[in-house]
Formats: structure tokens, C-alpha cells, sequence
């Protein structure tokens, strides 16, 4: 609401949100569900923390609130697996988190679907989320680059979600999102099948 007064020969524009009922509203976690069929969803996540997810019990990306300090626009993409991670098989899709985060000193959540049976339970099978990156390697001539996949450290598997048919990880810190070639820069779940 906007109020005139007039004092003596000026105009005085006063506005008054209070007593028009427009202050500022908390507006509470955010939740984005991606179009049937798409392998990317995005959304502006700040402190009240927010859900991206898949349609029809796909992965999950969980921000829980007082995780982050501003608002930040996170997307999460899905990667039908076609790559080596020698002697490990894949559990669901591979994942990209951009852009890179540090979550401190919780943890966003990522539910990953279990779409085979497990050979065992996760510790006896090595369950655990790799990613692609480049080690280095000081060997006689100097450091050296490879590219492969390894654990992730700073990502845990806290279990699986209530109706057993996801498992849910911890993930302290997002991926460097410098490249979006493939594998560079993703999440897999995977383990031992010896």
C-alpha cells in the first residue's frame, strides 16, 4: 500500500508493506521433479534445502536445510554407464553434481536406485561411489598423470532408504565440474563382483 501525504506544497510517497500484508515470507524447501523421459533437473537451492529427483522412483538429490548459506542453482544429470571400472559392476546410473560444492559440516544425500540384486550386503561386496579424475604418480622421471576411476573420500553409504529400493550416500563435497565429457566429473555406485 502506498500512502500521499501532502506537506505544505510537497508530496510525500510513504510505502507501508506492514500494514498491507507484504512482508517477506519464508518460502520453504524446494522440490523438482524432472519431466518423464529427462536425464537432467535443476533447481535454486538456498538455506530452507530442497530435493531434485527423477520421475518414477529414479535417484534423488536431498539438500537438507542449513546446508547451504546462499542460494546456489544445483543441478543433477544422469549417465547411462557404458564405461571400464575393471573388475566392479555399477549399481544404477552415474550422477553429476554441479556446481563444485563443499558441504561442511553436513552432508547432502544422494539415492541412487538398486536395480539388481546385490550379491551380498554392501560392506562384504565393497559398495561404495567412485569418480573419474586424474591421479598423479611420481615415478623415475617425474610425476605422471592417469586417468581413473577411484573411491570417492569424502562420500559414505549411510544405508538404504525406507523402502530398500534405493541406497543413500552421503556426499560431503560435489565433483569438480571443469569438463562435462564423460566420465570426468561423475559419481558411480559400484562394487567388487568377485
Amino acid at each position: 500500500m502506498i500512502k500521499v501525504l501532502r506537506i505544505t506544497g510537497c508530496l510525500l510517497l510513504i510505502s507501508l508493506p506492514y500494514f498491507a500484508g507484504c512482508d517477506k515470507q519464508e518460502r520453504g524447501p524446494v522440490e523438482v521433479t524432472a519431466a518423464k523421459g529427462k536425464n537432467e533437473v535443476r533447481a535454486v537451492i538456498g538455506k530452507e534445502g530442497g530435493v531434485l529427483q527423477f520421475s518414477e522412483g529414479g535417484a534423488k538429490l536431498e539438500v537438507p536445510s542449513g546446508l547451504l548459506m546462499e542460494e546456489v542453482s544445483i543441478s543433477l544429470k544422469r549417465v547411462k554407464p557404458t564405461f571400464d571400472l575393471s573388475g566392479k559392476d555399477f549399481v544404477g546410473w552415474a550422477y553429476r553434481i554441479s556446481p563444485k560444492l563443499d558441504f561442511a559440516p553436513g552432508a547432502a544425500k544422494l539415492h541412487v536406485p538398486v536395480d539388481k540384486p546385490l550379491p551380498g550386503v554392501p560392506a562384504d561386496i565393497e559398495l561404495l561411489m567412485y569418480y573419474y579424475d586424474r591421479l598423479e604418480s611420481l615415478g623415475p622421471e617425474g610425476p605422471t598423470f592417469v586417468h581413473a576411476w577411484q573411491v570417492h573420500k569424502t562420500s559414505k553409504l549411510a544405508g538404504f532408504s525406507q523402502n530398500q529400493k534405493h541406497l543413500v550416500f552421503d556426499i560431503h563435497q560435489t565433483i569438480s565440474d571443469r569438463t562435462t565429457k564423460s566420465p570426468f566429473g561423475l559419481y558411480q555406485a559400484a562394487f567388487n563382483m568377485q
